[in-house]
């Protein structure tokens, strides 16, 4: 239950989310993740919800 004039977000997004994953884009560049991708021959061979680099960060 919230707190008296507490407003629940429009959106079920996390600030943490958001500075975690710019945290590791800055990191790991996504073209050094397609790169080390594309070597290891893991690329995604079938059309998923999530592409290789985003389950690799």
């Amino acid at each position: 239950m919230p707190r008296p004039g507490q407003v629940k977000p429009e959106t079920d997004e996390r600030l943490s989310d958001r500075i975690a994953i710019g945290l590791l884009t800055r990191t790991f560049p996504p073209e050094l993740v397609d790169r080390i991708v594309e070597e290891s021959g893991k690329s995604g061979q079938r059309n998923r919800l999530l592409p290789p680099r985003v389950v690799v960060y």
